[in-house]
């Protein structure tokens, strides 16, 4: 039988809602019709053209912050008048932190962030306190505009003492990204030792076996490594600037979609048995369901 999406949201003061689905109005407020922005995530296509060229060649896309505009009904609960569930709804959002509206269905829960981009539109025919009922329009913005899923980690141990001259052991971790979207891996670390990680470019070029290896990690010096080119590539744990010591070399690749689980190769030396290294595959998407 058919059923219904579950569409929930956390609110920036830790109230869960539940809008649409298993539940719905529990809390006394739930999803009107016609909801807009929730969909495919918003982008321009860049179109480039020199003098006399026929038509234009594309260069490129943009990814856009995500609008999202919808309603939803409020009522009086056994518990709640509706004055009360109107307040609450509203002290569940803020401009400046991010609310969570998760969608699930038969394949998983996506999540995206949303804070409100304008303050709430509420234009009642009659005084709501009358029918214990109105309905109050939210237009929110996600900043980052991906449906989020959880991540996807993969974890392995060394079994040898590799700090003796000449020593290493390889670990083999499995990645995937079965999202539309590239996905940068993340790895963690732990310390003392020196990690070898992947940077393949995952095309049949110069760099399909591209690696980095990490400075020379000290105990306590366990570090995050963030392959993301917008974020911080290397946080240790002791807060030194394990970074400063990477002599330029960057991470360069991301793991194109729709990548099948690939088993991919890790190498330390100068680790005690024992020593740990995770990825972490980061799940966008640009649809709340689908696409796999």
């Amino acid at each position: 039988m058919a059923e219904a999406a579950l569409i929930e949201v956390d609110g920036v003061d830790g109230s869960h809602w539940t809008l649409s689905g298993a539940g719905q109005a529990a809390e006394g407020v739930e999803l009107a019709s016609a909801p807009t922005g929730l969909y495919d995530a918003p982008v321009k296509t860049i179109w480039n053209s020199s003098a006399f060229q026929i038509g234009a060649t594309y260069g490129g896309t943009n990814w856009q912050k995500r609008d999202v505009v919808f309603g939803v009904n409020i009522f009086e609960t056994d518990s709640a008048s509706w004055e009360s569930v109107d307040s609450a709804w509203r002290k569940a959002w803020a401009y400046d932190r991010d609310s969570r509206l998760t969608i699930t269905t038969e394949y998983g829960s996506r999540t995206l962030h949303l804070r409100m981009a304008e303050q709430p539109e509420f234009k009642p025919k009659l005084d709501p306190h009358l029918k214990q009922w109105g309905q109050v329009v939210m237009t929110c913005t996600a900043g980052v505009p991906w449906w989020v899923e959880a991540d996807v980690t993969a974890t392995a141990t060394t079994t040898t003492d590799t700090q003796a001259a000449g020593r290493s052991e390889t670990l083999w971790l499995t990645v995937s990204n079965p999202t539309d979207q590239p996905l940068w891996l993340r790895w963690v670390a732990t310390a003392p030792g020196v990690w070898t990680l992947p940077d393949f470019s995952w095309k049949n070029d110069d760099f399909k076996n591209r690696v980095i290896t990490l400075p020379t990690l000290v105990a306590g010096q366990h570090v995050t490594v963030d392959t993301d080119p917008m974020q911080e590539m290397i946080v240790a744990a002791d807060n030194t600037s394990v970074w400063a010591r990477m002599n330029g070399k960057m991470f360069l690749h991301s793991v194109p979609p729709w990548t099948p689980p690939t088993k991919v190769p890790v190498t330390v030396t100068g680790a005690p048995a024992g020593a740990k290294v995770q990825v972490r595959c980061p799940r966008n998407w640009s649809r709340p369901w689908g696409l796999q």
